[in-house]
């Protein structure tokens, strides 16, 4: 027994030995600050924290504090990469005031950085405000405000479409939003071109076009509508027709409500603002905020307006969480948007005074199942709901003749049975199916060293993953893969039998 006490004793704790292994470096590095090693001092302070949390459920409380204290060696170095990493290594022992407080010394390190490749601290002090701003007051204002600047046309969702992406380089300019917005919040980056939509683009969409032709749009190359609009201007002693609602396209899967609504700002043809929702690092909603470079609207500075005929585009507006989500009366509403960011602030002005403009268009798009929060239907109201349900099966023999057009290898395959099988199944949805089994083709085809076509079966595959399990066309497909397999099976019968012969 006695021996047995003495191996205890004699073999050191292993949670011992980290600790007082963790202890050593803090005293290093207490002794590296000293001697003004500031540098080899922060590391150590570092190294000391991994230490300690090797093999522990948490750190103790002194090598939390050496953290501390190579955090504020990090931001008095400047080493904005560094002090990003112990941040991330502190967040969960800090309170909420003191990560505001280090996201905001971050920014500063941001900015500071920003600083030496020439750009005054006059000119960064504004969009200090603004993140500061931000930062400080997460709990009533849910978003902060980002603007790009970007050229782009409408973008499109169909992933057959051939597009003629060009990257090109900006350097330098000013946000697009207005002069309020300038100094606020600009993330400059590389533009991209993104080939136009039209209606004429787009395949399976033929109710929609249809409703949209009843309310003007699409008609500039009807002469008869034409001759129409000018008698009714006459008349109504109008200059041109007005725009009066708001568009809410709304479709099941939101790709396709998306992509509608860029076809319709393509037809449109008229300079527009595009805005959506993005997070951030911290996992907060932004509102992003874009213009085309080469046809940028015209805005009043001083009302944050739009200056004549243009378009607004808002994208997956149910998406958007309010501003004012914790305002209970309109009293409340009223402290609660004082409190919103300036640029938050811009946003929701220029969304009002958009729809409140006859001459601006103004197009949302929403998933069939979301809800728009009340505060953004009210902003937007009147608003006219253009529901785009899933394709007829006229417009599913359109997205499939349009597939085997730009797919030749899928020509083979019963058109028919396609549209049969693919019922109730949305337009991005079909378009994903034909791509997988495309690319599972090419793919055998690399192994295999020949051309290998698609297969009905591979593609009826495909297409049973998108269908629910219950549905009547789930059943179908499984029918006829089975039945297509038997059919190889019997040719490989017949094969046999024939060599034996």
């Amino acid at each position: 027994m006695f021996e047995n006490d003495a191996d205890t004793n004699s073999s050191p704790s292993q949670n011992n030995d980290t600790n007082n292994t963790a202890a050593e470096y803090l005293r290093r590095a207490a002794q590296a600050c000293a001697a003004g090693d500031a540098v080899l001092g922060m590391h150590l302070y570092l190294a000391a924290f991994e230490k300690a949390t090797h093999g522990a459920y948490m750190p103790n409380d002194a090598a939390i504090d050496g953290l501390r204290q190579a955090w504020r060696l990090a931001c008095k170095l400047k080493e904005r990469s560094l002090a990003e990493y112990i941040f991330e290594k502190l967040e969960p022992y800090m309170t909420p005031d003191e990560v505001a407080e280090c996201a905001e010394q971050l920014q500063r390190l941001a900015l500071d950085k920003l600083e030496e490749f020439g750009l005054t601290r006059e000119d960064l002090e504004d969009m200090t405000d603004m993140i500061s701003q931000d930062f400080l007051g997460l709990s009533s204002a849910p978003f902060m405000m980002k603007v790009e600047h970007r050229e782009t046309g409408a973008p499109s969702l169909m992933p057959f479409r051939k597009e003629e992406r060009k990257a090109i380089e900006k350097a330098g300019g000013e946000p697009q939003l207005s002069e309020k917005a300038e100094g606020k919040a600009a993330s400059v980056s590389n533009a991209e071109y993104i080939e136009k939509l039209t209606y004429r683009d787009i395949v399976g969409f033929r109710d929609a076009v249809k409703t949209m032709n009843g309310f003007g749009v699409g008609m500039q190359d009807d002469p008869q509508f034409q001759e129409l609009v000018e008698t009714l201007n006459v008349r109504h002693g109008l200059k041109k027709m007005p725009i009066i609602d708001t568009y809410l396209f709304r479709a099941p899967v939101r790709e396709d409500a998306n992509q509608f609504m860029s076809a319709t700002l393509g037809e449109i043809g008229l300079p527009a603002i595009r805005m959506h929702m993005e997070e951030n690092l911290q996992g907060m909603p932004v509102l992003c905020v874009m213009a085309q470079a080469d046809n940028q609207p015209k805005l009043n500075a001083a009302k944050n307006a739009f200056e004549g005929g243009g378009i607004l585009v808002l994208e997956d507006v149910d998406l958007w969480g309010s501003p004012l989500a914790d305002a209970g009366s309109d009293e409340m509403g009223m402290f609660a948007y004082a409190q919103l960011s300036r640029g938050a602030r811009e946003a929701i002005n220029l969304i009002r005074s958009a729809v409140e403009n006859p001459e601006v268009y103004v197009l949302a798009s929403a998933g069939g199942d979301g809800e728009i929060d009340g505060f953004f239907y009210d902003l937007l109201d009147p608003v006219t709901v253009v529901d785009i349900d899933d394709p007829s099966p006229s417009e599913r023999a359109d997205l499939w003749i349009r597939i085997a057009s730009e797919h030749p290898s899928m020509r083979s395959i019963d058109r028919s049975a396609l549209v049969r099988y693919s019922a109730g199944m949305s337009r991005f949805d079909i378009y994903m199916a034909a791509r997988e089994a495309v690319e599972d083709a090419y793919k055998a085809s690399l192994v295999a060293r020949r051309y290998m076509p698609v297969t009905a079966d591979n593609m009826f595959e495909k297409l049973a993953a998108y269908q629910p399990l219950d549905s009547e066309e789930y059943r179908q497909l499984e029918d006829a893969v089975i039945e297509d397999f038997r059919a190889q099976i019997d040719r490989i019968d017949d094969l046999l039998n024939g060599m034996g012969d």
